[in-house]
């Protein structure tokens, strides 16, 4: 099963916990870490681990319940699982509640595009897919939010 009803179900069951940690898988190459996550993980207080990551057309948010999980690609390097709870735009919400949780729909792909997360501590983390490519903001550019049409819808 895929989003978006198993993304909404899973935001209704972790609003009001706190974020315990935030894990990624990343492209490794030559030593040197990808900026960019392919995949993120959340873990919530007494809750599965939700996992977000770019669906195949390029556009999608997809979420699964699957922890993510590390790969060898030989000469390509690999993917490695790394604990980013103490990273920028992380550290400020781990360890906070869970106030409210929005869709972030792209009105140019007509598709969900990601997720925007709000915290008791008045954060926001919002998690794009971009350009097939997993992007994390406080709050989401207001270029992004023109270029895609960006319209929020509240699960909360």
């Amino acid at each position: 099963m895929n989003y978006p009803g198993l993304m909404i179900a899973w935001l209704l069951t972790v609003l009001s916990k706190k974020l315990l940690s935030v894990n990624a898988l990343c492209h490794v190459f030559s030593s040197e870490r990808d900026s960019a996550p392919q995949e993120l993980e959340l873990l919530f207080e007494n809750s599965e681990i939700g996992k977000f990551y770019g669906g195949p057309d390029g556009a999608s948010i997809y979420f699964s319940l699957s922890p993510i999980s590390s790969c060898d690609l030989g000469e390509y390097g690999r993917q490695d699982i790394f604990n980013i709870s103490g990273e920028r735009y992380f550290s400020d919400v781990v360890g906070r509640r869970l106030v409210s949780a929005s869709l972030v729909q792209s009105l140019a792909e007509d598709v969900v595009i990601g997720v925007a997360l709000s915290f008791d501590n008045g954060f926001c983390l919002s998690i794009l897919n971009l350009g097939d490519e997993i992007f994390v903001y406080n709050e989401i550019p207001e270029e992004v939010v023109i270029s895609e049409g960006v319209s929020l819808i509240s699960v909360s």
